[in-house]
């Protein structure tokens, strides 16, 4: 049975990559570099799956990927079902049209997410393990990077594949630089992820 904190955190594990999934649809340009908009929130699921492995064990890191994805999946199936049923009588043939350009791409988007997504995952779930392994309970901070750069860049070459192939958006050159924000990003966010792992640790021990 897992604690409270345990189901917050997954809660949160599980918003982060509906809204990746949600906003993958738009490119966003930052100046030479094109990736999808989903980069500045996808990162706090490797994020978390680190706490995850380290805070609960390996086991607890999958559960909650597959929590992710079920709640991802539901949505998908209600996003469908939304743009199939009748509008109303002011229901504009251009409000249709917006609702399925936003939403009805997400079915692939669902394909790319769910590949990329847990294969991206259980590598960096694998490589965080054998690393803890050695290391024991420190450097977590290091095990976090070095485990979510090569988790994230299978993420990013499969979903990028799937997602895109075929399509206008398509175009390899995104992956590195996509790539490059979200270790950037988990970067960033180290401290706060150190400090969480840290007190979650200390309140674990006071519960013994």
């Amino acid at each position: 049975m897992y604690s409270p904190t345990f189901t917050r955190l997954c809660i949160l594990n599980v918003t982060a990559l509906l809204i990746s999934n949600i906003i993958a649809v738009k490119m966003v340009g930052l100046g030479p570099l094109i990736v999808p908009a989903a980069v500045f929130v996808f990162p706090i699921t490797y994020i978390l799956s680190g706490i995850f492995s380290e805070i609960y064990g390996y086991r607890a890191s999958r559960i909650s990927a597959w929590y992710a994805f079920g709640a991802n999946l539901l949505m998908v199936v209600f996003f469908k079902i939304t743009i199939l049923l009748p509008g109303a009588p002011f229901w504009s043939e251009e409000a249709q049209k917006a609702l399925e350009a936003t939403l009805d791409g997400t079915w692939r988007i669902l394909a790319a997410s769910l590949a990329a997504y847990m294969i991206g995952d259980f590598v960096n779930d694998v490589i965080f393990q054998k690393m803890k392994e050695r290391q024991g309970e420190k450097r977590f901070g290091v095990r976090t990077i070095v485990s979510s750069m090569f988790g994230n860049a299978i993420d990013s070459f499969v979903f990028i594949t799937i997602a895109f192939w075929g399509t206008p958006l398509f175009s390899y050159a995104v992956i590195p630089s996509q790539w490059g924000i979200k270790v950037l990003y988990e970067i960033i966010l180290l401290p706060v992820a150190i400090f969480a792992v840290k007190k979650l640790k200390q309140n674990l021990a006071n519960a013994d």
